[in-house]
């Protein structure tokens, strides 16, 4: 009896490494907050509209300028605290670069030479819950600048104590690397952008948690050198996931960044039917560099195969393209598995989180397997007893 006894019971704690495996890990939360999000954030935007570049909106926003060798230009910029306790917050820049359609900001800690040309007035401010302050950003280009156009990012930092801990950490030393840097609203209804680094509270060490307005400087003689971009291409694809999508491949024609958004429409498709205008996910694109804008549907959006007249409608700034041509979208059976993105790039989800179907299917059939095993067990030890 203690030999079935112990065997189900190793039986029990494979079912339950098992389940382990199939179900998915739950999501961890991101330490980046979001400006302008509310309750327990801290935000950064904006504060004022420069007057210059007027042809670009981005510049409402994010900080967007050209100077020349030399030159020295400022930005205000308002700093607000939304959590409910008083913070410390940092205030410093750090570097950014362009890769693969995302604008990217370095890990803390990292410098670059736009970021040594800025100066804020306030490196740190002590701000009481619901309080908020004025920060100067000063960008000084020196006199042997160089013709390029770099990026950066103005942070905002503050530190959550793990339990038990302190928060007295450095924003510009956090653990961790940060995040992609996206749009999102910040306050006086600009829009900042945010990311994050952080250590880990199960660990035992500080969180760190920041915000930023992204910074677009080109430097070189002469006047703005302009941008623009081509709509190069509009392809059908299935992806992964068994859901219809479609690619444009948009190239940078001019010689600053350019970030490309807008909406895709699909009409004329089989018996008529047309969709609602569909949102592309945007992409920050270098000058000379091309990227792929996608515009992914859901499956509560079903899009048959077949013949579509397809429209894309694609704007960066005071910069817009469209592209207009016929498609045909084909049954999933006659699709290449290489016609589109894997199901990582298409849902965001990491490696661990997304497990080959083939997998899952044979990982529940063992399951089914040993759970009929303890069920029979369990009767012939009834029957017996």
């Amino acid at each position: 009896m203690r030999t079935t006894s112990t065997s189900r019971a190793a039986v029990m704690a494979l079912i339950l490494v098992l389940l382990a495996t199939v179900l998915p890990a739950p999501a961890v939360a991101q330490s980046g907050t979001t400006p302008g999000a509310g309750p327990g954030t801290i935000a950064i935007g904006l504060r004022g509209a420069p007057t210059e570049p007027r042809n670009d909106p981005r510049a409402q926003r994010y900080i967007v300028d050209h100077l020349r060798a030399g030159a020295t230009t400022t930005r205000r910029l308002e700093v607000s605290n939304n959590t409910d306790s008083p913070q410390r917050i940092e205030v410093y820049p750090g570097p950014a670069a362009l890769q693969d359609g995302s604008f990217l900001p370095a890990a803390p800690g990292h410098s670059s030479a736009l970021t040594r040309w800025i100066r804020v007035d306030r490196p740190v401010l002590y701000l009481q819950p619901g309080a908020s302050a004025e920060v100067v950003a000063t960008i000084s280009v020196p006199a042997e600048a160089p013709d390029a156009e770099q990026y950066a990012v103005i942070w905002a930092s503050h530190t959550s104590a793990a339990p038990g801990g302190s928060a007295t950490g450095s924003g510009t030393g956090s653990v961790g690397s940060a995040g992609s840097v996206g749009s999102a609203a910040g306050s006086l209804g600009s829009v900042g952008s945010s990311g994050g680094g952080s250590g880990s509270h199960e660990a035992g060490l500080d969180r760190i948690s920041r915000v930023g307005v992204r910074v677009y400087l080109s430097t070189g003689a002469g006047d703005d050198p302009g941008s623009g971009f081509e709509i190069v291409d509009l392809r059908p694809v299935w992806t992964a996931l068994g859901v219809a999508a479609f690619l444009a491949t948009v190239s940078n024609t001019g010689r600053r960044a350019v970030d490309v958004a807008g909406t895709l429409d699909l009409t004329g498709g089989p018996g008529g039917l047309a969709t609602p205008p569909i949102a592309a996910e945007p992409v920050t694109i270098a000058p000379g560099e091309s990227a792929e804008v996608r515009f992914p549907l859901s499956a509560d959006l079903p899009v048959p195969a077949g013949e579509w007249n397809a429209t894309v409608a694609l704007a960066s700034g005071a910069e817009k393209q469209t592209r207009a041509q016929d498609l045909t979208l084909p049954s999933p059976d006659d699709s290449s598995p290489d016609d589109g993105p894997t199901p990582d790039e298409w849902t965001g989800a990491t490696s661990a989180t997304v497990r080959p179907l083939g997998a899952g299917v044979a990982l529940v059939s063992l399951l089914a397997v040993l759970l009929v095993w303890l069920l029979v067990h369990r009767r012939r030890e009834s029957g017996g007893s």
